[in-house]
């Protein structure tokens, strides 16, 4: 009974966090969105592009993951390792690496631990019958 508490404090953990990281990235960028078509648009260069893509993959990751743990917790995991490489190697000049974007891998690190457990729950069960 225990151990079924824990994954579903996991489990919920994952979401919570999951959840409010996806809201929040799409409130901000709305709202950045919107506030670049009151001013000039100097447009995007392609290292940009391809961190929001990233990005979005991470994110989509994270919505996929509050049904398929395991596959949304790697998709989200690797876009989001691929998106810190990408930052923390950024070409602009006098760019820094903001190390709080390492928070954003504690939903997907917590929804494979979950997928993890109920994995290795599922596998004793079928070996006690």
């Amino acid at each position: 009974m225990k151990h079924s508490t824990i994954k579903s404090i996991i489990r919920w953990t994952a979401r919570i966090i999951g959840t409010l990281m996806v809201i929040f990235t799409l409130l901000i960028g709305i709202g950045e969105l919107l506030e670049e078509h009151r001013g000039p648009n100097p447009g995007l260069n392609t290292f940009t592009i391809i961190l929001f893509i990233v990005w979005g993959a991470a994110l989509a990751g994270l919505v996929l993951a509050l049904w398929k743990e395991g596959l949304g917790g790697i998709i989200s995991l690797v876009a989001f390792i691929v998106f810190n490489i990408l930052v923390a190697i950024n070409p602009t000049p006098d760019s820094w690496y903001p190390f709080g974007l390492l928070l954003f891998f504690v939903p997907s690190i917590l929804y494979l631990v979950y997928w993890w457990l109920e994995r290795d729950s599922s596998n004793k069960n079928l070996d006690n019958k």
